[in-house]
């Protein structure tokens, strides 16, 4: 009897009890969430005050683009921060979910009510879920934000590419009478160092520039023969086979373009190197035949490497599906490009090398 009554004693301090300690325990959740909710509303009111500055930056930089970069970097990093910050409530919003589905739905009209401490437990519950989704709604809206600025800058840039390709130059200096002048002396100045150093090398060392040459002629020959001869079925194009597989009109294009380029490569260089050899060439005349050299050599390779991937003879061979006649044109006026640009850095050389005027470099 005396048991009886103490387990009866036990059991009514353990009912009484209980509400109390999950009253505890909800309360002591609940600050917790309190407390991430309040540094999480800190960190995105930082991370939209810095929004803020660099939204005002951008409107200041707006032409120079480099400053544009370093803009998007930072909003970039900052979007990054304003998801992380939406995150961290991943793992509290799934157990609240989860309480709030084993707690179940309030109880119907008419049905027997729930204790207080499930209803008191299940409005804690929501309301603590209501202020993280407003703090993720925040992170979610600033991040949206950025993402808007990031595109403007996107856009500002485009703007500026747009602008300076665009631009109108006065040319007005560069067409001087005073850069003609300079020109016409320029040219002079380079015709009488070559004509001068052609006049010692024909009177004196005509033999050697002979040597020189042939033998630089022979080993490009001996190249580009012997190549034919090993590579011939793959080096040139079959006009009867009227559907060559991609692989066998790659492999034509390729050896087609490496080949000759090669042996005249071979041939340039061979050519610099007696004539070096044989003391033909003095410092500038050095410099100009080397990049003589090396202009040719691309302008031949370029033709070369268009003429073999458009094919304007045989269109069953052509890598890139052109018609005939643009396909023509396209040759061409990629050589003239590397021609214009092979000019273009000789008379660099020859300007850097002759020091000539400001106006004309």
């Amino acid at each position: 009897m005396l048991f009886r009554l103490l387990r009866l004693i036990l059991v009514l301090t353990l009912v009484v009890s209980a509400p109390l300690s999950f009253k505890a325990m909800a309360q002591a959740l609940g600050q917790g969430s309190a407390g991430l909710v309040a540094d999480q509303q800190k960190v995105i009111q930082d991370l939209t005050a810095k929004t803020d500055d660099l939204e005002k930056k951008i409107q200041q930089d707006g032409e120079d683009d480099a400053s544009l970069v370093e803009i998007r970097l930072q909003l970039e990093d900052l979007s990054r921060a304003a998801l992380t910050s939406a995150l961290v409530f991943r793992s509290r919003l799934t157990e609240i979910n989860n309480r709030i589905e084993v707690l179940g739905p309030p109880p119907a009209a008419g049905q027997p009510q729930e204790p207080d401490i499930v209803t008191g437990e299940r409005q804690a519950l929501a309301s603590e879920k209501a202020e993280i989704n407003a703090v993720v709604a925040s992170a979610q809206n600033l991040s949206i934000r950025i993402s808007g600025l990031i595109d403007k800058i996107g856009n500002m840039r485009s703007e500026l590419f747009r602008n300076l390709l665009t631009k109108r130059y006065v040319l007005s200096d560069a067409l001087s009478p005073q850069v003609f002048s300079d020109a016409r002396d320029e040219f002079g100045n380079l015709y009488k160092a070559v004509s001068s150093w052609l006049s010692f090398a024909f009177k004196f060392k005509f033999q050697a520039i002979l040597a020189a040459t042939f033998v630089a002629l022979g080993l490009a020959l001996v190249l580009l023969v012997g190549g034919r001869r090993l590579f011939g079925r793959i080096f040139e194009a079959d006009p009867a086979n009227e559907n060559p597989s991609y692989l066998s009109r790659l492999s034509v294009a390729f050896w087609s373009t490496l080949l000759p380029s090669l042996a005249v490569s071979v041939f340039l260089a061979s050519t610099v190197f007696f004539f070096n050899y044989y003391n033909l060439l003095r410092g500038d005349i050095g410099v100009f035949l080397n990049t003589l050299a090396a202009v040719i050599a691309g302008v031949f390779c370029v033709n070369r490497l268009t003429n073999a991937a458009l094919e304007p003879r045989l269109p069953n061979w052509r890598l890139i599906p052109v018609e005939t006649g643009p396909a023509r044109w396209l040759v061409r006026l990629t050589t003239a490009m590397a021609v214009v640009l092979g000019v273009n850095y000789f008379l660099s050389i020859v300007n850097d090398t002759m020091g000539s005027p400001l106006s004309l470099t």
